[in-house]
């Protein structure tokens, strides 16, 4: 079991220094993925991160682990800025 694994394996469990360390880890990362793609958009992006941290906790156990977990939230991440983008049309 690698690292990615083994986070979401402890986050599944309720550890709440695994929940710290997910979301410490991937927020920044994920926010600097957000921004340039939402014109740089500050609260926006932060919205974003955190609404795909969301659906992102509520499918771990869906994550089996054939990608990288920041690519898997990535993925999240790109199918909620397109959605946030509609909204603002």
């Amino acid at each position: 079991m690698n690292e990615d694994q083994q986070l979401v394996q402890r986050v599944l469990a309720g550890e709440e220094r695994a929940f710290d360390a997910f979301f410490g880890e991937y927020f920044p990362r994920l926010y600097r993925f957000a921004l340039p793609r939402l014109s740089r958009d500050e609260d926006l992006a932060k919205d974003v991160v955190q609404a795909t941290l969301i659906k992102a906790l509520r499918g771990l156990a869906g994550f089996r682990g054939d990608s990288a977990l920041f690519t898997w939230l990535c993925q999240i991440c790109r199918r909620e800025i397109v959605d946030q983008l509609r909204k603002l049309r």
